[in-house]
């Protein structure tokens, strides 16, 4: 069986966000259990607003996309700005209309969800906004869904403070990767 290849998105641009900080760990975490992996930090999403075809032209946008379509597992790491995602993780996300192959989208792959915030009610709201997100972009989202609620929770190695936060974390993980190694879903028929 290949090994699995898991992309992980952050949508912050503040350099050293807590967004990139977790994404970053999640994908130390990957590694050691055996996949690949390739993060985006917010700095490298921050791509023009959306415009249907402007990925051909764009290599940043290209690289994106051909990571998203080789990949079996996705982690999408939000802020909470407002209650809900980051306009920056959006943006890149409505750039997978561009996605195009045999698997179109997200469609099939197992995707999961990290919100990192100031509270548990704003966290809680983005959490639940990417999970919809994962399902429109024909992914499924890992039964368990992560909040962080107070961002400055890390510890030094970008290690999540809380045990449980971390054990959430590290069973989410697990979850990306028993379902992106299950054999992939037939391609539906053009029109049902």
């Amino acid at each position: 069986m290949p090994t699995p290849h898991t992309v992980l998105i952050s949508g912050s641009l503040r350099a050293g966000s807590t967004s990139d900080r977790v994404a970053l760990w999640c994908a130390e975490q990957l590694q050691e259990r055996g996949t690949t992996t390739r993060t985006f930090t917010g700095g490298e999403i921050d791509f023009p607003f959306y415009r249907p075809g402007m990925s051909a032209t764009h290599p940043a946008l290209r690289d994106f996309l051909d990571e998203l379509g080789r990949a079996d597992g996705v982690v999408l790491v939000s802020p909470t700005y407002h209650g809900t995602v980051s306009g920056l993780l959006k943006n890149a996300l409505d750039y997978i209309n561009d996605l195009d192959g045999p698997r179109p989208f997200l469609d099939g792959r197992t995707v999961g969800c990290v919100a990192v915030g100031a509270g548990t009610q704003g966290t809680a709201s983005t959490l639940a906004t990417l999970r919809t997100i994962s399902h429109a972009l024909r992914a499924w989202p890992t039964p368990l869904g992560v909040v962080i609620p107070h961002a400055n929770a890390l510890l030094p190695g970008d290690l999540p403070a809380d045990p449980e936060h971390r054990e959430r974390m590290l069973a989410m993980l697990g979850q990306v990767l028993t379902l992106a190694s299950a054999p992939a879903p037939v391609p539906a028929p053009a029109a049902l």
